[in-house]
């Protein structure tokens, strides 16, 4: 059989294994008591059940995802062990639109509705409230958020500006992850994989009580990642190796109060090629809840995080955040003040220099937002937040946010949003010259870009429209529209050439003189087929167009439109099976990118998991990830060097004790 024949009958083999995941299957169950109610509460979720799930990043208070205002995907504890996925931003493939594509081993680039990059600079993620996006590349350095994923208990995305409650950054999207507290988390926990990419990996917790009312858990985790490959099928040599620790406490003195301190460090080393990296840091975050009425509560959240690079960079931020929270007749008033501090030390070289390599920048910030319910079919919600930073100055970010309950089990929502991405110190600061082409080409010339002091908030005006439903008990259905328009995008502007020696210099400037309009429609389904079987699926359809202004000389940001799918679709399937066994799959579909720099063609993906409980406290599972290719290319990084993601397989098992 030739090559092209058999990889033919190999995708077909899985296909077909895939199908049997799909296609109408009895209603199987497990004759273990603890298996079954595993089944009966996580798999047969009616749409009455979502209709209770509860959420905290919409309001920045807690409230049922039916009633929510926004374009919302919520991952839990169970989907993520069924995933068979093994770090934060691949388990974010699971949402409906997220674009999350992996540049190398240790890089990914992950946005939602457009502007996707390196160092996306539109979304926000947290942790526990506790910002993870870098001041210096206004993005998020992926590869150090490392978290145990068995003490995560939710991962909460909204698609779409979530500014008034979340601030600057917040433009197209928002992901929380909330880990479990200390009292979810009692016992202890050995867990081990071996894998063809994730060569190694372990995790060990315990969790204790001490008295009555403070609970506390401590973890230990590292892993090895093996190289991914290039075109050729040769190695990237893009290995990396991480180790992290950390710990958490709950401690409840009274039935008002409840406070909570936790805190990580870790340590990463990674190799791009030639090169070599090494990144450590840590945090320390403290809340304190006190319930003053059943109507009234307030938060007080601290937190400090430490982020230094061996070759160039340490990063400190501090981060005070109060809020208080009253409900009375038709309203629920919410309201806060903030401060942040980040101290940055920056280390120059021959390619990369600092105009300040030393700065201090501070951010003040009042939010204020109210839910008016003028019956139980109409709910308004209305707010603003107001900023204050060292780049640009007061920034308003204002929202209005309609809910329609049209019947029982159906609603329509529409939202108009104000949100900015501000400046960070590379729009401001930075100084870059790169010879071109990269090496080992001989250079022809160089490239040399600078900050702009004077840079402008990347402004965005936001429209949705959504529609959420129970066509029957057993499926559920959303639908979600949108119009973005943005404003001061920005661009690198072109100056006239400098002559040489040695070689002619072509200078950039950064500049905010570009605006852009993109749309698209996000839907998604759910379908609980029987007792043990339960399907999703979802498909995305996005279009953006930039424009320059103003006499731009830019030659490259109009492309970068192109550098987000056209459409996305996944299918996931959730099967029990006889003798505590569970067979899951996932089928996911991301059309080409066709600009200039992401000459990227269009892929699909197949996983599978078999997983296997022997016994309660034991779990065995084998996932397979990227069925249908031997490789393929995802995204083209900016500032290191670009691989393929490779087939891969990996096997796991934990004891919980």
């Amino acid at each position: 059989m030739n090559s092209s024949a058999s990889h033919s009958a190999h995708r077909s083999m899985l296909l077909s294994g895939l199908a049997l995941l799909l296609l109408p299957t009895p209603g199987w169950s497990s004759n273990d008591p603890q298996s079954q109610l595993q089944m009966e509460q996580l798999l047969n979720m009616e749409f009455k059940d979502l209709a209770e799930i509860r959420l905290t990043s919409v309001a920045r208070r807690e409230q049922k995802l039916v009633d929510t205002t926004a374009a919302v995907t919520v991952i839990d504890a169970e989907q993520i062990r069924r995933s068979g996925l093994t770090s934060l931003p691949e388990l974010l493939r699971l949402v409906p639109g997220m674009n999350v594509a992996r540049i190398n081993a240790s890089t990914w680039a992950i946005s939602t509705r457009g502007f996707n990059a390196q160092y996306s600079n539109k979304l926000l993620v947290l942790m526990d409230g506790r910002t993870l996006y870098t001041p210096l590349f206004a993005g998020v350095f992926w590869n150090i958020q490392d978290y145990p994923l068995a003490d995560i208990e939710r991962i909460e995305v909204i698609r779409g500006p979530g500014a008034t409650m979340w601030g600057a950054n917040a433009v197209n999207g928002v992901i929380n992850i909330i880990t479990k507290k200390a009292s979810q988390t009692q016992g202890n926990l050995l867990a081990a994989g071996v894998g063809t990419t994730d060569a190694l990996q372990g995790n060990m917790r315990h969790g204790g009580q001490i008295g009555e009312n403070l609970d506390y858990r401590i973890y230990a985790r590292g892993f090895t990642h093996n190289d991914l490959e290039l075109a050729n099928g040769t190695g990237a040599r893009d290995n990396w190796h991480s180790q992290r620790a950390g710990f958490r406490t709950d401690w409840r003195p009274n039935t008002r109060d409840e406070v909570s301190l936790q805190g990580d460090l870790f340590g990463i080393h990674e190799n791009y090629a030639t090169l070599t990296g090494d990144r450590s840091g840590g945090n320390l975050l403290t809340r304190w809840t006190r319930t003053l009425s059943d109507t009234s509560n307030w938060s007080l959240q601290l937190f400090y995080d430490r982020n230094v690079d061996s070759a160039f960079e340490q990063t400190s931020i501090y981060d005070l955040d109060w809020q208080y929270a009253f409900r009375h007749d038709q309203h629920a008033l919410l309201w806060g003040v903030g401060y942040r501090m980040t101290t940055m030390e920056l280390e120059s070289n021959p390619i990369v220099r600092w105009n300040h390599p030393s700065r201090q920048d501070h951010y003040f910030s009042l939010f204020l937002q109210d839910e008016i319910t003028f019956n139980p079919q109409w709910t308004l919600t209305v707010g603003t937040k107001v900023e204050h930073n060292d780049y640009t100055g007061v920034e308003w970010q204002p929202n209005a946010r309609l809910l329609w309950r049209v019947a029982d089990n159906h609603a329509l929502w529409a939202a108009m949003s104000r949100a900015i991405r501000s400046p960070a110190r590379v729009d401001a600061d930075i100084g870059v010259i790169s010879p071109f082409p990269l090496p080992p080409n001989p250079p022809v010339g160089i490239i040399s870009l600078t900050g702009n002091p004077d840079s402008r908030s990347e402004t965005l005006h936001a429209h949705e429209l959504g529609y959420r439903a129970q066509i029957k008990p057993e499926l559920s259905f959303e639908l979600t529209g949108f119009y973005n328009r943005y404003d001061h995008v920005t661009t690198f502007e072109q100056q006239p050439p400098l002559p040489p020696p040695p070689l002619p210099t072509f200078p950039q400037s950064y500049g905010n003189l570009a605006r852009a309009a993109s749309y698209g429609l996000e839907s998604a389904l759910e379908w609980q087929v029987n007792d043990s079987w339960k399907l999703t699926a979802s498909h995305t359809w996005f279009k953006m167009n930039i424009d320059l202004v103003n006499g731009s000389t830019d030659i490259a940001t109009v492309d970068t439109a192109n550098n987000a799918p056209r459409h996305q679709w996944q299918l996931h399937a959730y099967l029990d099976l006889p003798y505590d066994l569970q067979l899951d799959g996932a089928l996911y579909h991301v059309d080409r990118l066709t600009s200039v720099t992401q000459q990227i063609p269009s892929y699909t993906r197949l996983d599978l998991r078999l997983g296997w409980r022997p016994t309660p406290g034991w779990n065995v599972s084998l996932a397979a990830q990227n069925l249908l290719d031997a490789r393929h290319p995802e995204f083209t990084g900016t500032s290191v060097p670009t691989s393929e993601v490779s087939r891969a397989f990996l096997a796991t098992m934990d004891w919980s004790f």
